[in-house]
């Protein structure tokens, strides 16, 4: 799950990587979720832009859901998940560009905990 305050080029850039691994591992099930402020329209306009493959979505509450406690500081937050539920790996970022640095290191997160 990416959750994201932020749809931008950078935020982009983390979801085509992830979307590398989701076409070659039907066992991915990656969703990028919008909070505190992203609107559907700002979804929209990246996927016309970018044709993702990941499904793009607007939380329902605006700091994104209660359980996962989310860090209101953190532009963006990526929670990888194993079979079962068990949480492999998660990473906080302060702003889209620094998650875009890391755009691989989140991909090989998701392939390693689907493999």
């Amino acid at each position: 799950m990416i959750f994201t305050q932020k749809s931008d080029e950078n935020i982009a850039k983390v979801v085509k990587a992830v979307d590398e691994v989701q076409k070659n591992n039907s066992k991915l099930g990656t969703v990028v979720v919008g909070v505190s402020g992203v609107e559907a329209s700002d979804f929209e306009k990246l996927q016309d832009t970018h044709k993702l493959t990941t499904p793009l979505t607007i939380s329902v509450a605006k700091d994104g859901p209660k359980a996962y406690h989310l860090n209101k500081d953190a532009a963006v937050t990526v929670v990888v998940y194993k079979k079962g539920g068990e949480v492999a790996k998660n990473f906080a970022f302060k702003d889209t560009k620094e998650a875009a640095e890391k755009a691989k290191e989140i991909a090989d997160a998701a392939k390693a905990a689907v493999e």
